[in-house]
């Protein structure tokens, strides 16, 4: 009996052992989260003498703003990533991202949270994006289309002075476009991030120009605006 009864325990701590094994190692390979941003560099535009600007965070619809990478298919169904997430909410990203780029291409500093005080104009930037959609692969005419960033966004620059002889001046643009995400950047997520940079990259060269164009007193090439 003793020797049955020793033999049940040893059995016992076997099997609590496997279990507690098991437990370690499912927690080990739990999912993490995977962080991206849009971030990226660019080049500075010959010519540009803007020192200041000062960009307003973006307005962006709500069912877009959050961390998680949100991929849209031809029916309307949304499905939201959780593991594949930004480092903040889109928005901030987004602003973040069209900060950093302006002040790269137009050799500028962005006063909005610096707390800068200049006497030199500041080009007041507030932009909107009605759309930053990530489509899924998707039938199109009868065609299978695949994934791309659907991009509208509206932006206006208001030139500010700390003088009452110029009256704030200021103009109005909008762009809609849409970016592949190409087989060469890849598959899943991370090509769809290059794409979603891409896209941000086009809106802040697109800004740039038009913010020179305004300082310059001449029409824009690359958008249209008013």
């Amino acid at each position: 009996m003793m020797h049955l009864n020793q033999s049940l325990l040893q059995r016992s701590i076997a099997v609590l052992s496997i279990g507690a094994v098991a437990l370690l190692t499912a927690c080990s390979f739990s999912s993490t989260p995977t962080y991206y941003t849009l971030a990226s560099t660019a080049k500075a535009l010959p010519g540009s003498t803007i020192r200041s600007i000062e960009v307003l965070p973006i307005g962006l619809p709500d069912r877009l703003d959050r961390t998680q990478l949100i991929l849209q298919d031809d029916s309307g169904k949304s499905k939201i990533l959780d593991l594949q997430r930004w480092t903040s909410a889109l928005s901030s990203e987004l602003r973040d991202g069209l900060s950093s780029n302006l002040q790269q291409r137009l050799g500028a500093v962005d006063r909005y949270h610096s707390g800068m005080v200049t006497t030199q104009p500041t080009y007041r930037i507030a932009a909107d994006f009605a759309h930053f959609d990530i489509l899924g692969q998707r039938v199109v005419d009868g065609k299978s289309v695949s994934n791309s960033i659907d991009v509208s966004v509206t932006w206006s620059i208001k030139k500010v002075e700390i003088t009452d002889t110029h009256p704030d001046r200021q103009i109005a643009c909008r762009m809609d476009f849409n970016t592949p995400v190409d087989s060469s950047f890849g598959t899943g997520v991370n090509a769809i991030v290059i794409a979603s940079r891409q896209s941000l990259d086009k809106v802040s060269a697109a800004v740039a120009s038009s913010i020179l164009a305004f300082d310059h007193g001449t029409p824009s090439t690359d958008v249209v605006c008013s």
